[in-house]
């Protein structure tokens, strides 16, 4: 085995104190036994800097620091009574995953048995953020969260919410785990544009969850495209989108809301989709943040495309998050943002993972790339074509958890190994 080490960025630790500055009063230390106290660990070779809020966070769970994997980066701890900005979290959430086909899907079990099993061994490993797709208004395993797909009422007192709710408060009571909930595969509420349902959906949401701490985010619509594949009218995105907004800043004004494009989450339909920030905060939110999902290009990255030795370069990683960075900086007004989704599904052609061509793309997007541009990186984890855990030993199935993290063993030397073929 040859262990393969690319360059790693320390960009996270050049906004960390800036960052601070916008969550309430701060106290910083330097020290190691002040980071031992509030359960910090090192970053990498970049040392690090605790940063200790006022307040325990909500669930009497405290918070404490975390791996980066190998990135640098501050020690925010917000309290029950302190918000996180969306750009303090961004320096908090790093590196994280999808609990993936599990409420938004029937693949696995939506039981917190089966989650918090994934959620343990991802945050041992340094993922500091689990993004949890559910599906609100659709049938998965044998009806819907709610009492009306065309009225969006969440039924409160589903047993799949139950375990919902179970699994985040699971997730929350862990020190500096960040947790996305979002509206995923919601069919004929994208199709039909229901926006009157979108709106009652996330004021149901906002209410059950109001009290919940604030690294729990919300993540209005997930790839709003139409039944066929087509976009959803960028005008009736923004009018649904502005909605759901208004009733979750009614229920709290501080929650991290985020917000996409019109299709596929690609980097290139946020700025066709928000010229402005007109009804969702005029760009005066300081607890907005946008995504994108990665899979570019998706020759390479996507399920049944043949081979995977592909001779992807850097610009393919990099020009995705450069449109992001871009936007932001301009017509975003610097709002931070994340990639909700990214990966190769290689499961598609192969039983057994060992490509090493994969595992240079999966140490360069986060460790590299994403990292330098102060990009949270949530890697697609469905325990299937995209997989890197196996829920059925509850272990992880390949070392792609390791080339992550930035560094991992290689199948000999060769980039495009028989693993490839």
């Amino acid at each position: 085995m040859l262990r393969q080490i690319p360059y790693a960025t320390l960009a996270f630790a050049t906004i960390a104190l800036v960052a601070a500055c916008d969550v309430g009063s701060t106290s910083v230390s330097n020290t190691p036994g002040s980071q031992e106290a509030s359960g910090g660990t090192t970053f990498g070779t970049g040392g690090y800097v605790p940063i200790q809020l006022g307040g325990s966070d909500q669930g009497g769970a405290a918070q404490g620091g975390a791996a980066q994997g190998g990135t640098a980066g501050a020690l925010v701890t917000p309290g029950a009574d302190a918000p996180v900005t969306a750009k303090v979290a961004a320096v908090g959430m790093g590196k994280g995953f999808n609990l993936g086909q599990m409420f938004e899907s029937t693949q696995h079990p939506p039981t917190v048995a089966a989650a918090s099993a994934k959620i343990d061994a991802y945050y041992d490993k340094g993922f500091r953020v689990v993004r949890i797709p559910v599906t609100w208004t659709e049938v998965t395993n044998g009806d819907t969260l709610v009492g009306d797909p065309a009225v969006g009422d969440v039924n409160r007192n589903h047993p799949r919410l139950q375990a919902l709710t179970q699994v985040i408060d699971h997730a929350l009571a862990k020190p500096w785990l960040y947790v996305v909930i979002n509206a995923h595969h919601e069919t004929a509420l994208k199709t039909q544009s229901r926006a009157a349902v979108l709106e009652r959906l996330w004021a149901d949401i906002a209410d059950i969850y109001k009290g919940r701490g604030y690294r729990l985010m919300f993540e209005i619509l997930n790839e709003p495209h139409r039944e066929d594949s087509s976009a959803m009218p960028a005008a009736d995105l923004r009018d649904m989108t502005a909605k759901a907004y208004a009733k979750i800043r009614a229920a709290d004004p501080a929650r991290i809301i985020v917000i996409g494009g019109n299709q596929w989450f690609a980097a290139n339909e946020v700025p066709k989709v928000w010229t402005d920030l007109s009804g969702v905060g005029d760009g005066n939110d300081p607890y907005l943040m946008a995504t994108f999902h990665h899979y570019n290009p998706w020759t390479f990255c996507g399920d049944n495309q043949g081979t995977y030795d592909d001779a992807w370069t850097d610009s393919d990683i990099s020009g995705p998050m450069a449109t992001m960075s871009a936007w932001a900086s301009s017509v975003g007004k610097g709002m931070p943002v994340y990639i909700g989704e990214w990966g190769v599904g290689w499961g598609s052609r192969y039983d057994q993972f060992s490509c090493n061509n994969i595992r240079q793309w999966y140490q360069k997007l986060p460790s590299e790339f994403a990292a330098a541009r102060s990009m949270p990186a949530v890697v697609w984890d469905d325990g299937g074509w995209f997989k890197i855990y196996d829920h059925a030993s509850n272990t992880f199935a390949n070392n792609l958890v390791d080339c992550i993290s930035g560094s991992c063993d290689w199948d000999g030397t060769e980039r495009f190994n028989d693993g490839c073929k």
